[in-house]
Order: C-alpha cells, then structure tokens, then sequence
C-alpha cells in the first residue's frame, strides 16, 4: 500500500505556463509585446499558427524566426497546521522555446492567397525545486513540452473576408522526478513522449472596407495524445515491489480546444490598438491516468475548469524603421484550490509587455524583441490531495528575432504590414 500511494504521488503530471492550465503564451517577439493579443493584426508569417487567414495578404516569400528565454520561479511557504514550517523556491533553471514560421503570399483568381509552415511551444512548462525542499516526496523536477507542427493556408474571398486553416501535429515530451520521503537517496522518474494530429480554422473579417478595424477569429480542435515510455525506480530492498519495478508506462493526454477573438483598430495611420478575448476549453483535463505495463494503474485528479484570457496592446510606429509595442493581459484560470499540486502551481495571471522592431532600411529585413512578466495571484491550498502550503509564482520571458519579407515596402514600415 506504500508503495502505491508514493507512485501516486510521483505521477502527478505537472505542468507550468502563461494561460489556464499549461498554454504558453506565444513568443514570436511582436506577438508577445503585444501579450499574444493580435490574432485581428497579423503581418507576416508568424500568421501560419495564430491566424492562418492573414497569411492570404502576404506578398511573395516570408520568415520570420525567434529564440527566447523563459524563466518560471514559485515560492512556497507553510501554512498554520499543516505540520510544516519554513519556505522554499524553485532553482533559476530556464529554459528557451523557439518559434520558427515561413509563408508565401500570390494572387489566384484574382484574391490573395497564402501558405505557410511554423514551429512552436503551445503547452508546456517546468519546475525544478531544490532537492531538500520539504515537498520533495511530491516532486523534485518537471518538465513538459508540447511542440506544435502547423501547415496552413489562407485565401481572400472578399476584400471584406479572408478564410483560413490547416493542420497542426502536436508532439509532447515529459520528464518528472519525485523522491521517497525519509530517504534521501530514493526516487521514482517518468520519461514520456508521444503526439496527436488535429486541425485550426481562422478568419479575418473588415466589415467596412473604409473604416480601419479587423476583426480575427482562430479555432483550434482538441487533440488526443498518447504518450509512451519508462518508469524507473531507485529505492531501497525494502521498498521493491512490483509497482516499484522499472515498467514501460502509457499516459492519454487530450490538449484542449482554444477560441480566440479578437480587433484590431487604427485611430491613427501609425497607432494600433489590439483587444482578444481567448477561451480555452480546459475541463478536458479531469484527471491525469498512467497504465504500467506491470498492471499498475494511477489517476489523478484535476478536475479543471475552462479558462478565459482578456489581453490588450499598442503598436506605434515612430518612424518608418522603428515600431514600439506594450501589451496587457488578465488570465482567469480553471484550476481548483482542491486539486493544486506543486507539478502544476497554476493560478489567476496578471501580466505585461514591450517590445520593438528595427528595420533596416528596404531591404526586407527586421529585428525584433520582447519582454514580458507575469505574476500569478498566491493561492492557499484546500482539501487533503495537495500538498498544503502558499504558492507565488512569477514569469519572465525574453524574445529575440529576424523578419524577413520581399515585399520591401511591407518589411520596412510596420505600418504599411498591417494594411
């Protein structure tokens, strides 16, 4: 019975992001100065993930390529009555996800159309505490990774209405480790891998052609993953058992569907103003279940709710070489109080960004960067599954990167990108 309820334990998925549950927030560098709120203003080919429909404005061949660092820390201090004292806070051990997207623009029949191709970190996230912390008998590291795969495409039906979509091949990979309480030198780790094909619709919508508003609508379909690979157990001959043996270990993971809305407005030809409402269909994640091979199975709980994010941002363009950009964001999370674990130190967000663009001159080239901080509202945990205690969580990410567009004139003005 000990030996189940400490397997348990360690298979509690984790997971740590910048939405509900564990979405990532876009770190494309213009997309994430503006806090990922331009799904109604996309330019270049970056268009290929967040809303295929813009890709039919493209005009001849596009890149666009970034690198980044993020950076998630969670303080955990004990609460009166648990029995436990003191705090303690993840190590500084960030990590560097990539968006990488290529998109090629023409005319057919007369109306724009696109293709594109991107490489990005939709869901994922880490957690590495110290190995002395009192919560190791729950976990020690985390890390999962979901990597997205799009192939999409767009065409302009009417000069009011551009359609959109394709097909996007998940990929997740998943390590955890968790220690056996008294002993120091114990521990069970999972290593996991497997992915899921679904597919993304998208429009873009000016409903006067005289008056500068968009509005952008992308959906992407749920998609079921299965992920498979090695249980392996280092534990003391008291402790062997067959559910402390290495084992092959199968988990069913289903990503959840995503909804954005959003607008983009230009009161001025060098001002524009983004509003997105994002809805995230998280009450998929009821529960995370392991199937050893050995005939061991685990659930565990989550029982999330769908999760809402409200975000904002400004693009001004200085001059015909120099975009600024600033960004806000309010995520209402679904997780409950009663199933929080620290694999998973979710909560209600609160962020904001900057970023810019440098142009160099026309020769279709740009630079990009971005900034972003998120920090999480501290929760108390409730009921007898978490492990008690306060959690403060806060994000940093860093972007950088390279756009690159043979449409001169659109790759030197941001401006003239977004008309």
């Amino acid at each position: 019975m000990r030996t189940k309820i400490l397997l348990a334990a360690l298979l509690l998925v984790p997971s740590l992001a910048l939405a509900s549950g564990y979405e990532v927030i876009s770190v494309n560098p213009r997309d994430l100065a503006l806090s990922h709120s331009a799904v109604a203003a996309q330019v270049d080919a970056a268009a290929a993930s967040l809303n295929p429909a813009a890709l039919s404005k493209l005009d001849g061949p596009a890149v666009s390529v970034a690198g980044s660092m993020l950076d998630i820390w969670t303080d955990w201090s004990a609460i009166a009555g648990s029995g436990l004292t003191g705090s303690s806070t993840t190590r500084f051990k960030p990590v560097t996800p990539v968006a990488a997207y290529a998109g090629w623009g023409t005319k057919l029949a007369g109306r724009g159309f696109g293709v594109g191709v991107g490489f990005a970190q939709p869901f994922g996230g880490n957690q590495f505490w110290k190995d002395d912390w009192q919560g190791r008998g729950r976990i020690i590291e985390v890390q999962r990774r979901f990597f997205g795969t799009y192939a999409t495409a767009g065409y302009e039906v009417l000069p009011q209405l551009r359609l959109g979509g394709g097909l996007i091949w998940y990929y997740g990979f998943e390590y955890l480790k968790q220690g056996i309480q008294p002993l120091p030198d114990a521990f069970g780790e999972l290593d996991t891998k497997g992915g899921a094909v679904t597919y993304q619709a998208a429009a873009e919508i000016r409903p006067v052609l005289s008056i500068p508003l968009t509005i952008g609508i992308d959906y992407k379909h749920k998609a079921h993953a299965t992920l498979k690979g090695d249980g392996n157990f280092e534990v003391p001959p008291s402790l062997e058992s067959p559910a402390t043996q290495d084992q092959g270990v199968t988990h069913e993971v289903t990503l959840p569907n995503l909804f954005t809305l959003g607008a983009g407005y230009r009161p001025l030809k060098q001002l524009l103003v983004t509003l997105q409402w994002s809805w995230s269909r998280w009450v998929v994640y009821r529960d995370d279940t392991f199937q050893g091979d050995k005939g061991l199975t685990l659930t565990v709980p989550r029982d999330y709710r769908n999760g809402n994010v409200i975000r904002g941002g400004v693009e001004w363009e200085v001059s015909p070489t120099l975009a600024l950009r600033a960004g806000l964001m309010r995520d209402q999370s679904g997780l409950r109080a009663t199933t929080y674990s620290p694999t998973l130190p979710d909560s209600n967000t609160t962020g904001g960004s900057a970023g810019l663009t440098w142009a160099f001159g026309k020769r279709g080239l740009a630079a990009n960067a971005a900034f972003f901080y998120g920090r999480r509202d501290e929760v108390t945990t409730e009921g007898s599954i978490p492990f008690p205690g306060k959690y403060q969580t806060d994000i940093v990410i860093v972007s950088a990167g390279l756009s690159w567009n043979t449409d001169l004139h659109r790759a030197a003005s941001p401006v003239a990108q977004a008309q």
